[in-house]
């Protein structure tokens, strides 16, 4: 087995899906014996989090891409530490990652999670160029990256994993409800994501609306925060669902409200791959969602009675109102769920990373305790 040395880059504020799988890989990729440094910003949420669970976090304030004195101080750091294998898990980190590995015989690798085009400028063209590979998430980042460019070659496709320790059940669901406010009568749809365009949180409450006359007992729960939330506070007041919509902000025991939901949406309009969704189908939760992106790859296609078109209250409505109608089905999705879970763990991704690495790492690296 090889040994690798790994400085994985990720300079972006707050807590989101990507930073939750850079912390996972790398503490996965520690208890396999590899050597794991993050380069982050001190004192954001993957900073702390990597510190909490004693992984070594090299801090960086880049003040973008092009940031030349921060691409020094990673090329300095790395050839004092013997990194063999540069992960960009960002597009920022890739630029930053392209003008430190210069003339070194670090290898750049990184890891897409938005379902966006790349950039046609000349700095994103170059930056891309500099690659050795790119893992991307789902079919739908992979078919954007070719699109975009990348050589079909050089990319690899390698889903999030989810490590469940720990995960709340829902066997559990009473005593979650007593504990968060809410009764054991109540019926919970809830939604997980950032308050911003790309969840589309906006035709998750025009559904919501379409849903409730039918489910008086119904209440809609939104748990993330960001920059359109005071814009979905109007809508809600302008659809007369204020009494009936709750707005959570950001929750750390977020997997609670997950687990006490009655049904799981995601109403994107773009995803990458959709890990709150994942962690509904761990749990045990029947989910909704839209066909936006990757997340026809945790259901194994497009064509499954769990997905409707992005964008389309009326189709999201009408899917929930089925699922809440319907026990069998509700069993089905939550049968069908578990079964597809399976396929994501950080186990799986453990594997499908290490794979990635020696392909691309030349020289493997001994094994002793980890730094």
């Amino acid at each position: 087995m090889r040994f690798h040395r790994i400085l994985h880059l990720n300079t972006e504020r707050g807590w989101r899906g990507g930073e939750r799988q850079t912390l996972l890989l790398a503490m996965e990729l520690r208890r396999r014996g590899h050597f794991n440094w993050i380069a982050a910003r001190p004192g954001e949420p993957l900073a702390l989090a990597a510190e909490k669970e004693g992984l070594s976090v090299f801090p960086v304030r880049p003040w973008g891409e092009w940031d030349f004195w921060t691409a020094a101080r990673l090329a300095r750091f790395a050839r004092k530490n013997g990194v063999s294998i540069f992960h960009a898990h960002t597009g920022h980190a890739v630029g930053l990652g392209a003008l430190a590995v210069r003339g070194t015989s670090i290898s750049l690798l990184a890891t897409r999670r938005v379902n966006f085009p790349l950039g046609s400028g000349f700095f994103s063209r170059w930056k891309y160029r500099r690659l050795k590979a790119l893992a991307v998430l789902s079919s739908a980042i992979y078919q954007k990256a070719v699109a975009g460019g990348i050589p079909a070659s050089k990319i690899v496709v390698i889903p999030s994993g989810i490590d469940s320790a720990g995960y709340p059940h829902v066997h559990d669901r009473d005593s979650f409800r007593r504990k968060l406010g809410f009764s054991s009568e109540d019926l919970l749809i809830v939604t997980v994501g950032a308050l911003d365009l790309q969840k589309d949180q906006a035709t998750f409450l025009r559904a919501a609306a379409l849903v409730a006359p039918a489910f008086p007992q119904a209440k809609f729960l939104l748990a993330g925060e960001g920059p359109l939330r005071r814009e979905l506070e109007g809508l809600t007041r302008e659809l007369k669902m204020s009494d009936r919509v709750f707005f959570l902000g950001h929750r750390p025991e977020v997997l609670e409200y997950t687990a006490m939901a009655d049904v799981f949406v995601l109403a994107s309009a773009e995803e990458g791959l959709g890990t709150a969704l994942l962690d509904a189908l761990i749990i045990g939760v029947p989910t909704v969602a839209t066909a936006a992106g990757g997340i026809p790859d945790l259901y194994g296609g497009p064509h499954v009675p769990e997905l409707c078109a992005p964008r389309d209250p009326g189709a999201l409505a009408r899917n929930i109102h089925y699922v809440l109608g319907d026990r069998d089905e509700r069993s089905r999705r939550v049968i069908c769920g578990h079964e597809r879970s399976r396929l994501f763990t950080v186990l799986a991704m453990g594997d499908a990373y290490e794979k990635f690495y020696d392909i691309h790492q030349p020289f493997p690296v001994p094994l002793r305790p980890n730094v």
